[in-house]
C-alpha cells in the first residue's frame, strides 16, 4: 500500500536514495538522518519511491531522481511504498554513493549539487555494468547464499538409495534433521549393536549389528562411503552435497568455491558478494578490517567499507547544522567548510547569504550590515 509524504521546505530533506534505472534497481530510501524532516515525517529506510512531486520514478536514473528532488521549489511531495510490501522484489542491499565536490572562490558563495562522475566503461563497477547483478540479493537477508553446483566429471550420479536417504516421502517430517549450511563438515556417530534394528539409509535393509548415525539416518558402517572415491566415511569427516556424501578431499576438489581474498578453498559457510565468493572472515571492511557478517556495506574506489567507517571517511557534514550533506542536497563551500545552502546564514541576523557578498569573523559568516559586530 502506497502512502504520501509532504516535506516542508526548504531542504535539506534528511534522506538518501539508492537505485535507479541505471543501477537496475527501484529507487528506494537507503538512509534517514535522525531528527531530520524525513524522520519527522515517519519515512522508513527501504521504502520504495513510487513518485516524486507526482512524477512516476519507474524510468528515472539515480541522477534524474536527485535532480527532481533538488528542483523542488519549496515543499517536496513523495509517494512511497512500505518496505515490508516490496522486500520480495528488491534484489540488492548494497548502497552506493558517489560524491564529487569542486571548490568555489570564497568571495561569493555559489551553489553546487552532486553529480555522478563519468568513468571509463572498463572501470565501471560490476553493479553498473552487469544487468543481473542487482537481482541477486534482498534487503534484510544475509549476504550469503547457496549456489547449485553440478557433479564433477567422472563422479557417479546419486543413486536412488542415496536420494531416498534424504528425501524419502515415507520418512516422517518430525524425524528429519534440520538442514545444515552447504559445505558444513559433519561426522557420523557410532552405535553398538542393540535390540534396536534400524533400516540402513543406503540399502534400506535392517541393521543387525553396530551402525552409524548421520544426517538423521542409520547406516551399515561398510556402506557409508564417499560417492566419488568410495573411501569409508565411518570414522572421518564428510560433507553432504547434492543428495550424496563426499570425503573432505573430494568435496574440496570438485565442489568447494575459492575465496577471492586468500585464494584457498572454502569449506563451510560461503559469503557471496561483488560477484565473488569469500570466507566470511575474509570479506572485511577496508578500514577497520572487521568482517561484515550480515551487515550492509558501502563501496568507495572499489573497496568495501562498513557503515561507520564510510561515514567517518567519506561523508560530508554541514558546518552549520552538523547533519550530513545528502545526495541531491544543494550545498555551498565557503570559509574552508561545506554548508547546506539554507545553513549558510549571517551569524547575527540569520539572513541567507547564498550568492551574496559576506564577511567572516571567528570562522562565522556575517552579512555586510553586521560585518563589524562585536558579539559573535
Amino acid at each position: 500500500m502506497s502512502y504520501n509524504v509532504t516535506l516542508n521546505g526548504p531542504g535539506p530533506w534528511g534522506f538518501r536514495l539508492q537505485g535507479g534505472k541505471d543501477f537496475n534497481m527501484p529507487l528506494t530510501i537507503s538512509r534517514i538522518t535522525p531528527g531530520s524532516k524525513a524522520a519527522q515525517s515517519h519515512m522508513n529506510q527501504g521504502d520504495l519511491v513510487v513518485a516524486i512531486d507526482g512524477v512516476n520514478t519507474d524510468g528515472m536514473t539515480h541522477l534524474e531522481a536527485q535532480n527532481k528532488i533538488k528542483s523542488a521549489s519549496y515543499n517536496l511531495s513523495l509517494t512511497l511504498q512500505k518496505y515490508v510490501e516490496i522486500k520480495k522484489i528488491l534484489k540488492h542491499s548494497l548502497i552506493f554513493f558517489w560524491m564529487f565536490i569542486t571548490a568555489p572562490a570564497l568571495t561569493r558563495a555559489p551553489v553546487h549539487s552532486y553529480t555522478p562522475g563519468k568513468a571509463d566503461p572498463s572501470c565501471r563497477p560490476p553493479w553498473v555494468t552487469d544487468d543481473s547483478f542487482s537481482q541477486k540479493f534482498a534487503p534484510g537477508k544475509t549476504t550469503t547464499s547457496v549456489t547449485k553446483h553440478t557433479l564433477p566429471r567422472g563422479a557417479p550420479a546419486p543413486s536412488p538409495a542415496s536420494i531416498s536417504a534424504y528425501s524419502s516421502p515415507s520418512i516422517p517430517a518430525s524425524s528429519q534433521t534440520p538442514a545444515v549450511a552447504r559445505g558444513t563438515i559433519q561426522r557420523a556417530e557410532r552405535f553398538p549393536a542393540s535390540n534396536r534394528t534400524p533400516l540402513c539409509g543406503h540399502c534400506n535393509s535392517i541393521i543387525r549389528g553396530p551402525f552409524l548415525v548421520a544426517m538423521g539416518r542409520s547406516w551399515h558402517p561398510e556402506e557409508f562411503n564417499c560417492a566419488y572415491c568410495k573411501t569409508s566415511l565411518a570414522d572421518v569427516c564428510f560433507v553432504e552435497e547434492q543428495n550424496s556424501v563426499y570425503c573432505e578431499r573430494c568435496y574440496e576438489q570438485f565442489f568447494a568455491p575459492t575465496c577471492a581474498r586468500c585464494h584457498t578453498k572454502i569449506m563451510g559457510e560461503v559469503m557471496h558478494a561483488l560477484r565473488q565468493t569469500w570466507h566470511t572472515t575474509c570479506f572485511v571492511c577496508a578500514a577497520c578490517k572487521k568482517p561484515f557478517g550480515n551487515s550492509l556495506f558501502h563501496m568507495e574506489d572499489g573497496e568495501p567499507y562498513c557503515e561507520k567507517d564510510y561515514i567517518a571517511l567519506f561523508s560530508t557534514k554541514c558546518h552549520g547544522c552538523d547533519f550530513p550533506v545528502e545526495a541531491g542536497d544543494k550545498f555551498i563551500e565557503a570559509l574552508g567548510h561545506t554548508w547546506h545552502d539554507t545553513c549558510f546564514i549571517c551569524a547575527v541576523c540569520h539572513v541567507n547569504l547564498e550568492g551574496q557578498p559576506f564577511y567572516s569573523k571567528k570562522d562565522k559568516p556575517l552579512c555586510k550590515k553586521h560585518a563589524h559586530a562585536i558579539n559573535v
